[in-house]
């Protein structure tokens, strides 16, 4: 098994995750500077690309990921490698996560 470069921390933030032909809610339930876990109620295959929006409690604006790839599925749970992030968001995401360490 190959071993993450980042710890993941334990969240439940609701999401907004966006394919090709559709826009469906979810939870993020760990998260991490590269990728996180979500459980969802839609169909989607290894190697598809979302948009995700993540909406952090307190926070005016989710996080928004741009690009994420998902990596593997396991029943309603999702992993996702997040490609591309605007570097606001990647900079708001690294201070989410040291504030929950």
């Amino acid at each position: 098994m190959k071993q993450r470069r980042y710890d993941r921390v334990r969240v439940e933030y609701s999401a907004s995750f966006s394919g090709r032909s559709y826009r469906a809610p979810g939870v993020v339930i760990n998260l991490s500077m590269f990728g996180c876990r979500a459980r969802a109620a839609f169909l989607v295959n290894p190697d598809e690309y979302l948009g995700l929006l993540i909406h952090v409690p307190g926070s005016e604006q989710p996080l928004y990921v741009a690009r994420a790839e998902v990596r593997w599925l396991e029943g309603q749970e999702i992993g996702m490698e997040f490609i591309h992030m605007e570097l606001a968001d990647r900079q708001r995401l690294g201070e989410l996560i040291r504030t929950i360490e």
